[in-house]
C-alpha cells in the first residue's frame, strides 16, 4: 500500500499539492478526502476523476492531518489520503437515498459490499440531517452480515446544520451515503471507539418517537424538555443540543449517547443522529472535562497493545469533542498518532460508525472512533 497525504485551504492549493504528490511517479488509485463546505467541492472531486482515481469523502465540521511534516487541525479547508491499492481489492460505490428509508439505504450498501469482494470491511460516510445513523448500520448488518466489519461517519457542515454532503468520483449527494469495501484478505482494519460522556441529572422517559425523531419525553414535547433543561432558547439548538446528548440506558449493554441533529419547530420535536426507541430510559449527558482526554488514552493505549502495526490510522471524532475540549482536542489526537508514528487523517462528524469495547459494531455520539489500517 503506497499512500501520501495532503492539507490545503484552497482548491488551487489542494491541485498544487497534489501535482508535487504525483510528481515522483506516484500514481493513486484512491482519494480519502474530507473538506469544508465553504471549498467547491466539485472542483476537488472533478480533476481526480478525469484522473481515474476514485473518490471517497464528504463535508465536514473541521479536518485534521498528522505525519512526519505536518500536524493540522483546521476548519475551513481539506484532507487528503491518496492511495495506491492493489487492483480487485477495494471498491467504492455513491447511494442516494431516493425513497429509501435509512434502514434500506443501509440494506442497499450491505448487498453492495457483499458481492463486490470476497471478504468485505467497510468505510461508510453519510449525508443528510435527517438521516437515521444506527438504522443505516442495522441494514447493513442485516444484508451482510452482523459481524461485518465497518467504520465511518455523518458528514458534517462546519456546525451549520443546513446541508451536508457524501461524494464519489464525479457526483455530490446531499441525502445519501459513500462507500468504500476493501477486502479483508488483503487488508486488516481494526478499531475502537471511546466517548468519556457521563450522565447528568435525573433518568426520564421517552414517551413518543418514531425512529430517530423524539417528540415528547415524560409526556413534554422534548424539544421544550431541552431548553428548559439547558436553559436556552429555540434558536440555541440543535447546536447546543449536540453537546448534551441523550445517553440510552440499555440494561446489561454498553449505554449509547444520541446528539441532536435537526429540529422540527412546529411538533417541537428533536431530531436525533440515531435512533431512540419509544419507552426508552434517558438521561441528559455532557463532557466531564479533561477526564474525557484521560479515557481516550487509557483505550488508546490498550488498543495498540492490541494492534501495534498499521500503515495508517483513520479517525472519526464527533464535533462534540471539539466544542467540549477547545483547543485540548490536540491531545487525543496527538497521542494516537506519537503511538502509531504512521498518517492519520480524519474529521470532525455528526455521528460515528465503528466498533465498542466488546468489538460489536454501533453508531455512536461524542466518540473518538480510530481506525488502524495495514496491507497484509
Amino acid at each position: 500500500m503506497n499512500f501520501k497525504t495532503i492539507h490545503a485551504d484552497t482548491i488551487k492549493g489542494f491541485h498544487q499539492k497534489y501535482a508535487v504528490a504525483t510528481g515522483d511517479g506516484f500514481r493513486p488509485n484512491v482519494a480519502m478526502i474530507f473538506a469544508s463546505v465553504d471549498l467547491a467541492l466539485q472542483e476537488i472531486i472533478s480533476p481526480l476523476a478525469e484522473n481515474g482515481v476514485e473518490v471517497f469523502g464528504c463535508s465536514s465540521c473541521g479536518e485534521f492531518v498528522y505525519d512526519a511534516k505536518n500536524q493540522v487541525i483546521s476548519e475551513g479547508a481539506l484532507v487528503c489520503l491518496l492511495m495506491d491499492l492493489a487492483p480487485g481489492t477495494f471498491g467504492t460505490r455513491l447511494f442516494n437515498r431516493e425513497a429509501y428509508n435509512s434502514f434500506e439505504l443501509g440494506s442497499a450498501i450491505g448487498k453492495w459490499s457483499a458481492s463486490a469482494v470476497d471478504s468485505p470491511g467497510l468505510f461508510v460516510l453519510a449525508s443528510g440531517l435527517d438521516t437515521d445513523g444506527e438504522q443505516m448500520v442495522r441494514g447493513i448488518q442485516h444484508a451482510a452480515g452482523e459481524q461485518v466489519s465497518m467504520f465511518g461517519g455523518l458528514a458534517g457542515d462546519d456546525a451549520r446544520f443546513t446541508e451536508t454532503f457524501v461524494f464519489s468520483n464525479n457526483k455530490l449527494d446531499n441525502n445519501g451515503a459513500v462507500v468504500m469495501v476493501l477486502d479483508l484478505g488483503r487488508y486488516r482494519m481494526d478499531g475502537i471507539a471511546s466517548s468519556g460522556w457521563v450522565g447528568i441529572g435525573a433518568d426520564k422517559i421517552v414517551t413518543r418517537s418514531e425512529g430517530n425523531v423524539v417528540y415528547t419525553i415524560d409526556g413534554m414535547p422534548a424539544l421544550d424538555v431541552y431548553k428548559d433543561y439547558l436553559n436556552v432558547r429555540d434558536e440555541d439548538l440543535p447546536e447546543i443540543g449536540i453537546e448534551y446528548p441523550l445517553m440510552i440506558k440499555k440494561a446489561g449493554k454498553q449505554d449509547v449517547l444520541r446528539a441532536v441533529l435537526n429540529v422540527d419547530r412546529e411538533t417541537r420535536s428533536l431530531i436525533f443522529a440515531g435512533s431512540v426507541p419509544n419507552g426508552s430510559v434517558v438521561s441528559f449527558s455532557s463532557s466531564p472535562g479533561f477526564e474525557v482526554i484521560e479515557f481516550t488514552r487509557q483505550k488508546v493505549d490498550e488498543f495498540y497493545r492490541r494492534n501495534p502495526a498499521a500503515d495508517v490510522l483513520i479517525l472519526f471524532s464527533c464535533m462534540a469533542r471539539h466544542s467540549a475540549l477547545g483547543p485540548a482536542i490536540s491531545e487525543e489526537i496527538d497521542d494516537a498518532w506519537a503511538k502509531w508514528k504512521v498518517p492519520l487523517i480524519g474529521f470532525f462528524t455528526y455521528g460515528e460508525i465503528g466498533n465498542n469495547y466488546s468489538s460489536a459494531c454501533d453508531f455512536y455520539n461524542q466518540t473518538f472512533t480510530l481506525v488502524a489500517l495495514k496491507e497484509k
